[in-house]
């Protein structure tokens, strides 16, 4: 006779209690998937800088001058920001074994965390100010 199976049928991942760990890599993945979608923006920005000095001084004007293209800077700032340094704390994990314990691994996180709201604040205040 077969067994019962017992595995969940449904997953809400908003009842799941994730370490900070976790809820860092996955912030990491999702930052990753935002820098892959935004990768066409850039290249456009970048055609657009190289084309000649004229397209170069609009663009410039256009990113002093309009909001949506300062909130865009802002969200992929941010998102490169994160990303980054989220990767370099993996990176130290991967290499030099600091923080696999949950107790080490979440403080790191936390400082990590700390560190991109403090950047993120200083991004802010650059471009918007």
């Amino acid at each position: 006779m077969k067994e019962k199976d017992n595995r969940p049928v449904y997953l809400n991942i908003l009842t799941i209690n994730l370490p900070i760990i976790g809820i860092s890599s996955f912030l990491h993945r999702v930052s990753g998937f935002v820098l892959f979608s935004t990768y066409l923006v850039l290249v456009w920005m970048l055609n657009r800088s190289l084309t000649s000095e004229e397209e170069f001084v609009q663009l410039l004007s256009d990113l002093r001058n309009n909001f949506s293209l300062k909130i865009l800077i802002f969200l992929i700032s941010i998102t490169i920001f994160y990303h980054s340094l989220i990767g370099i704390k993996k990176l130290i994990t991967d290499f030099f074994g600091v923080g696999e314990q949950l107790k080490s691994g979440s403080i790191i996180s936390w400082i990590y965390n700390v560190m991109f709201v403090l950047i993120s604040i200083t991004t802010l205040i650059f471009i918007f100010c």
